[in-house]
C-alpha cells in the first residue's frame, strides 16, 4: 500500500492502525496509536516504529513487505490473546451418570468438584479416579444442594452445567481460593 495517497483510503487506514495497536497491545515495545483513519504524523511513526522493530527498512510508508509483516505480526498477536480451544466433553443432553460408570467424562466430573470444593465449607475433596463410585455421588448430591438442584447424586445436563459455571467462576480465582 502505497502511503502518499492512503488518506483517500480511510477504511484502510483504520484497519492498518487498528492492526499496528493490537500488534503494540501485544509486543510492549510498540506506542499504542488510536485507530482514526487518517495517516497522520502518528501513524506514519507507529508504522515507523514497526519497520525498526520488525527488521524492514524504516520509511514509515506502508509497501508490500511492511503490509504483509503487519498482517503476518497480527495473526500471531490474536493468536496470543486468544483463549484456548474449548472442549466439550458432556455426552449428551439426556446423558446421565450411574454407579460403577468408568469413563473419561467421570474424570472430568471429578476434577471439576475437586476444583470447585475449595469455595465451599464442608465439602471434602475427591481423588479423581475415573470410577463413578458412592464417594462422587455423595459429592455431586451435596454439590447439588449447596447450588439449589434436585439432590439426585447423579450428574445430568443441569449439574453439568451448574459444575461447569461454578468451575469457571471459581477455579483459579484469587478472591476466592487464595
Amino acid at each position: 500500500m502505497n502511503t502518499s495517497n492512503f488518506n483517500s483510503y480511510p477504511n484502510e487506514v483504520y484497519e492498518l492502525q487498528s492492526k499496528l495497536r493490537k500488534i503494540a497491545q501485544i509486543n510492549g515495545n510498540m506506542s499504542i496509536i488510536i485507530a482514526d483513519g487518517i495517516f497522520g504524523p502518528d501513524t506514519e511513526e507507529a508504522v515507523r516504529e514497526f519497520q525498526v522493530i520488525y527488521g524492514l527498512p524504516p520509511t514509515g510508508t506502508v509497501d508490500y513487505d511492511t503490509w504483509n509483516k503487519v498482517m503476518e505480526e497480527y495473526g500471531d498477536a490474536i493468536y496470543k490473546i486468544s483463549p484456548g480451544i474449548a472442549i466439550f466433553p458432556f455426552p449428551s443432553a439426556d446423558y446421565v451418570t450411574h454407579l460403577g460408570e468408568k469413563s473419561d467424562i467421570i474424570y472430568i466430573i471429578q476434577i471439576l468438584l475437586s476444583a470447585v470444593a475449595v469455595v465451599y465449607d464442608d465439602f471434602e475433596n475427591i481423588v479423581p479416579s475415573g470410577t463413578y463410585d458412592r464417594e462422587t455421588s455423595d459429592a455431586v448430591r451435596r454439590f447439588q444442594g449447596l447450588n439449589r438442584l434436585p439432590q439426585t447424586g447423579m450428574v445430568d445436563k443441569r449439574t453439568w452445567d451448574s459444575l461447569a459455571q461454578n468451575y469457571n467462576t471459581f477455579a483459579g480465582n484469587e478472591s476466592y481460593t487464595g
